[in-house]
């Protein structure tokens, strides 16, 4: 996925970002052209001032992302450094043990996250084609968070993957959109999500809900009461925890009250644990008791 002639130059930590990101593309991520002799030079040199701190590198970095293909191959840098930072082994050496003391891999971490998010709209097609479309959830959840982090700006590349006629990708699609924000014109595509045939892409459009206001706790709570498999309305119980005021506790007393009628024991948790959220307290208490809570509550103004 990363070019040869790129990581050629560039030295062994490139190269393992070759070996790691064509392991953790998505499959059906389209294969980079090579890159020239001058998008060659301008990589290396993006790279080795990243990697010293040098006074250039922010107009290099700037360069680099004007190019489609060298913003690509900016971008797949960092989220090797991510991988690395993450997927370091159990420390068990002198050497580990340091870093682990200085916490050198947290500052990997947030130091190549800021990077992709300084990128920008720019790191976004290589985020959505390298690892929100890829098979596997590990690197589905980088792109989440990592398209979190850029927010509105990564919406309309997301937009496209909702449509996917996988339903892994539309569950991709809606946690994304959930995780960048559910106010203005992304709420109508979780609604859409959450109407989908297929019951995980529905849970997903609901999981990662944060913000919204009214619009976003009603169709987490219409969620609640109306779908017809048990794991959605659990998702949905636990994104009201989300939620405070009365709306969301009614909705979860009810909730709860359904479960114990059904049987459904970890809907009953669900419920509870939101409810405990939302009180700011701990233990399970009756639904009489929760709803003495409710009626002290107010909803917030939206």
């Amino acid at each position: 996925m990363l070019v040869g002639a790129a990581t050629n130059v560039c030295g062994r930590g490139s190269v393992a970002a070759a070996a790691l990101l064509a392991a953790c593309a998505g499959a059906g991520a389209a294969r980079s052209a090579p890159l020239d002799g001058a998008q060659v030079q301008l990589v290396r040199a993006a790279e080795q001032a990243y990697r010293s701190g040098a006074a250039d590198y922010p107009a290099l970095r700037q360069q680099a992302a004007a190019d489609p293909a060298t913003a690509k191959w900016l971008t797949r840098m960092f989220v090797r450094d991510l991988f690395a930072a993450r997927e370091r082994p159990v420390v068990d050496e002198q050497g580990d043990l340091l870093r682990a003391a200085t916490g050198a891999d947290d500052a990997l971490e947030e130091r190549a996250r800021a990077e992709i998010v300084a990128l920008g709209t720019a790191a976004v097609p290589t985020l959505v084609e390298d690892l929100l479309s890829h098979g596997q959830p590990q690197p589905r959840q980088f792109g989440v968070e990592l398209l979190a982090a850029i927010g509105a700006p990564a919406v309309p590349a997301v937009r496209g993957l909702a449509a996917s006629a996988d339903p892994r990708q539309r569950r991709a699609a809606g946690r994304a959109l959930g995780a960048i924000g559910a106010a203005g014109d992304v709420l109508p595509l979780l609604r859409r999500l959450a109407a989908d045939p297929d019951f995980a892409v529905r849970a997903d459009a609901l999981r990662e809900i944060h913000d919204g206001g009214a619009p976003a706790r009603a169709l987490l709570v219409e969620q609640l009461q109306r779908d017809a498999d048990p794991f959605v309305r659990r998702t949905a119980a636990e994104a009201l925890a989300r939620f405070p005021g009365a709306t969301s506790a009614t909705a979860l007393i009810d909730y709860l009250e359904r479960c114990k009628r059904d049987g459904d024991h970890r809907g009953e948790q669900a419920a509870q644990a939101s409810l405990q959220a939302l009180a700011g307290a701990r233990g399970p208490r009756t639904p009489a008791a929760w709803r003495a809570f409710a009626a002290t509550q107010t909803d917030p103004t939206d």
